[in-house]
């Protein structure tokens, strides 16, 4: 196994600017953050790999450093490393000895690109496997890209994919563990909640080329609406829009909207209000000065470990921020405070929207 360190990565620091709405209470939450400083990503050269269809990557048993994010042991995040690596090691040995599990011999003679992890989702998908594509763009002739059948279901990844015209992609069907003799492995940053300035901008300009063919109408005021999924929304979703609009915002539902259609929609956003979650990662696409308003459960004042990715990812950009703690319900069903419903607080809103006009 080969290891290629990134050859001269000084990343640039992330300029700190707080909150507008900022309290001394909060202080914990919004710390600056030079954790990114650190890090020197690399490419790996792998031969003879175990491919979980997870992403997970295992060498000799051993679960392979940057496969996955939220390996390391530190009060950084919480780390997962040996619940990856059981994974991993029970998807090896079951798919090469038993017959519950497939396990499929790629070809000996291609260089095999992976690029995804265990937690792929929308949100992983921009911040983590566009980066490491883009860091390898100069062997796109060369590789064939690792790609799980299931991303025919995403349209932000197929249309994502159709920037790299020489990238290769070998299909793989649902649920097939791979043997790679030759795989080109771009390691994951090492946690999901740090951004790091370089990939934040390329992957930005990357996208933002989607939206080009979208008529642009600057200047809106839009409320991400999640009445459509199925929780982390306000328990009285109508309330709340009808709240927004006397405010001048618009409610919007992503799910209505092709990927290039969500690009621009941020990118002509002036003001933007979002309960937390991963659609929150299209403020990237936003405008320098213009606001975002993070609208977040009160659980997370108490959670000292948690990062706030928004903040951090507006200071990148230069876009105003401002968090909206509110109220939640109590379901007992829901296995994590991050799944429950918001209740609203039209008062408490109104408060922080005066503050921030005036800011």
């Amino acid at each position: 196994m080969k290891y290629y360190k990134a050859p001269h990565t000084f990343y640039s620091p992330i300029t700190h600017v707080l909150p507008l709405n900022m309290q001394n209470e909060w202080a914990h939450l919004f710390r600056a953050d030079a954790r990114h400083l650190g890090q020197r990503l690399g490419v790996r050269c792998i031969h003879n790999a175990f491919v979980s269809e997870d992403g997970l990557v295992l060498k000799n048993g051993m679960l392979v450093s940057g496969s996955a994010p939220n390996l390391r042991f530190s009060t950084y995040d919480q780390s997962h490393f040996f619940e990856h690596w059981r994974k991993g090691l029970e998807q090896y040995l079951v798919s090469r000895r038993g017959r519950s599990l497939k396990q499929r011999p790629l070809d000996k003679n291609k260089l095999y690109l992976l690029v995804h992890s265990p937690w792929f989702s929308y949100y992983f998908w921009i911040t983590e496997c566009l980066p490491r594509i883009l860091s390898v763009h100069e062997q796109h002739a060369d590789l064939y890209l690792i790609y799980p059948e299931v991303w025919d279901e995403f349209p932000f990844v197929r249309e994502s994919l159709g920037l790299f015209p020489e990238l290769k992609w070998e299909r793989i069907p649902n649920h097939y563990h791979l043997r790679v003799p030759n795989l080109i492995m771009p390691e994951v940053k090492p946690w999901t909640p740090m951004f790091i300035p370089e990939q934040t901008h390329q992957v930005r300009s990357l996208l933002l080329r989607l939206a080009d063919s979208v008529p642009q109408h600057p200047g809106r005021k839009v409320y991400i609406s999640r009445k459509k999924a199925s929780r982390k929304k306000f328990n009285d979703e109508e309330a709340a829009e009808t709240h927004f609009k006397n405010h001048g915002f618009e409610p919007v539902y992503m799910e209505e909207l092709s990927f290039k259609e969500q690009i621009a929609l941020a990118r002509d956003t002036d003001e933007m209000l979002a309960i937390t979650g991963a659609g929150t990662i299209n403020a990237m696409f936003m405008q320098p000065g213009s606001l975002l308003l993070d609208l977040t459960n009160q659980a997370y004042l108490r959670k000292r470990q948690y990062k706030f990715h928004y903040f951090k990812l507006c200071n990148i950009l230069k876009i105003r921020y401002a968090v909206l703690f509110c109220e939640a319900e109590q379901d007992p069903k829901l296995p994590h405070y991050s799944m429950q419903n918001l209740i609203l607080n039209p008062k408490n809103f109104d408060q922080l929207y005066a503050q921030i006009k005036q800011a």
